[in-house]
């Protein structure tokens, strides 16, 4: 580029050492500055006389720089002749100059321009090879820097994974003595008693006479003893009876089910469940069926266990708020299932407007025996079953919306298949 300097490669048909690589000074010498506002205006035909005193002026400023390598023979017969004409065709990338005795014909002029442009276009594409080459060089240099990121971001990934499985199997063992040990502190409180109990019966029998009162009243404290031996017993076997549900892999097979029909049973199950355990309990309740569901594949009696333990926790929570709501008058406690065919998706909700849930519980409510519950109403598993059905067991998602005093939504999707 006539820039500043630049590099010229000349070739002569007389001179075996050629072509001769020299460097140009564009702003030294006066012609040298007539090339260099040519090349600025980019003109495709460019003329320079050189001759009488000026041509002796070119030939001792370039034989003593640019072209002071050439052979003696070469700048004898160069500066022989009396006058030179320089011709040019400026492109984008740079010309090649013709030196001539006489002025260059339109033939000869419009050949040097199409050689011009000829060579301007090669280095055009030379630029654009070079250009991808080091695109390519780059992009091979990435790659390796990506694969190396990859490999750290994998074993990061590992280490993250090991911790988040020690840390859960801490909170699910942490969560097992925690609920276990309720049931099981009652268990061995109510058997002492009990055996203090039937010390003290032993020794009123050998009393002559026996206060039959006295020995009726220990025989109904042992028998109430039995009894809460008996609850808690079972209470501790429901614990184990979940643990155990929610570590099997279910052996359930996949077949075709109508979900609307599933969430209507399950649905009308667990509200007369309820209402067999606690003939106070009372609560409207609703099924919005999508006509245009389509079967899908699901292991029913999973989806179905979900579906319960779902529609009992939202008819427990209206439950809850029925009693803290009692003084609002325009409260009515109702919990709604609805179905949802999205084309590539299966939708089912589980609504409520009990008693909502705080930002912190929501984070929680999938994890193992957490459970918002008083002691002895709920395990905590049943959610983080729920969730382990839905994800691992069918590929879906399960989603909780809640609004604290408000209500709750949880939010089941499964693909089609």
């Amino acid at each position: 580029k006539a820039t500043k300097d630049a590099h010229w490669w000349m070739v002569s048909a007389d001179a075996s050492d050629m072509p001769l690589k020299v460097l140009v000074k564009y702003h030294e010498y006066t012609p040298n500055l007539a090339i260099l506002k040519g090349w600025e205006q980019r003109e495709q035909r460019w003329s320079y006389v050189l001759e009488g005193n000026n041509k002796k002026t070119w030939d001792d400023y370039q034989f003593a720089n640019a072209l002071s390598q050439l052979p003696d023979s070469v700048k004898h017969n160069m500066r022989s002749v009396k006058s030179v004409i320089l011709n040019a065709s400026f492109q984008n990338f740079g010309c090649i100059m013709l030196s001539s005795f006489e002025p260059l014909s339109d033939n000869h002029f419009e050949l040097l321009m199409r050689l011009s442009k000829v060579i301007d276009l090669t280095y055009t594409r030379f630029l654009d090879l070079h250009l991808k080459e080091q695109n390519a060089i780059r992009l091979v240099e990435e790659k390796h820097k990506l694969e190396h990121t990859l490999a750290e971001l994998r074993t990061t990934q590992a280490q993250l994974i090991q911790k988040e499985k020690l840390a859960s199997l801490g909170e699910l063992t942490a969560g097992i003595a925690h609920e276990i040990q309720n049931p099981l502190n009652f268990v061995n409180n109510f058997s002492e008693l009990s055996v203090d109990l039937a010390q003290e019966l032993n020794e009123e029998l050998d009393k002559e006479p026996i206060d039959k009162v006295f020995v009726k009243e220990l025989m109904g404290d042992l028998t109430q003893n039995q009894s809460k031996i008996n609850l808690h017993g079972k209470r501790a076997s429901s614990i184990v009876k979940g643990m155990l549900e929610h570590s099997r892999q279910s052996s359930g097979e996949r077949e075709l089910t109508d979900l609307n029909q599933l969430a209507d049973e399950y649905l009308r199950l667990s509200y007369h469940g309820l209402r067999a355990k606690d003939s106070s309990f009372n609560c409207d309740y609703e099924l919005i069926a999508d006509s245009n569901l389509p079967k899908i594949e699901v292991i029913p009696q999973d989806i179905g266990r979900v579906l319960l333990n779902l529609i009992n926790n939202a008819f427990y929570a209206v439950n809850v708020g029925r009693v803290q709501k009692a003084a609002d008058v325009s409260y009515s406690p109702k919990v709604i299932v609805s179905t949802q065919n999205l084309g590539t998706q299966i939708v089912i909700e589980v609504k409520d407007n009990g008693t909502g849930m705080s930002d912190a519980t929501k984070a929680k409510i999938f994890q193992p025996f957490f459970t918002t519950k008083p002691t002895g109403e709920g395990t905590g598993l049943g959610l983080s079953l729920a969730y382990d059905i839905v994800t691992k067991g069918h590929g879906g998602t399960i989603e909780v919306e809640s609004v604290e005093g408000e209500g709750t939504t949880f939010t089941m999707r499964f693909p089609k298949r």
